[in-house]
């Protein structure tokens, strides 16, 4: 169980900031660094949905530099490639690093549709 064991930094991260936010503060500006760091895929969608939450009905805006597709490919991101000279505004799908976790999945699609 949870309790029972030591907790990643990551779920240690993603408490505090869901602590933070659930503090009844509102309309707040929050920069993040690879909040997915140590975060399982599950938990990384869990992240994604509570910040959408939190941006949606709180009001707080999020600054986030990511690699993450589940942060990246929230409906309301407005992505920076910063990887390019002048750097551009892009859709997660446009990101080279997307295009290669598309092509791992699409080499692996037999495996996934047993």
């Amino acid at each position: 169980s949870r309790s029972s064991r030591t907790i990643s930094g990551g779920e240690s991260q993603r408490i505090r900031l869901a602590t933070q936010i659930g503090s009844k503060l509102v309309n707040v500006l929050y920069i993040l660094d690879e909040p997915e760091n140590s975060l399982s895929c599950k938990l990384q969608q869990e992240l994604a949905r509570f910040i959408e939450s939190s941006a949606k009905h709180c009001g707080c805006q999020f600054i986030i530099a990511t690699h993450s597709p589940f942060l990246l490919a929230l409906p309301t991101a407005k992505i920076y490639n910063l990887d390019g000279e002048p750097a551009t505004v892009s859709k997660f799908w446009e990101l080279p690093n997307m295009r290669s976790y598309y092509e791992l999945f699409h080499q692996f699609d037999s495996k996934f549709r047993k």
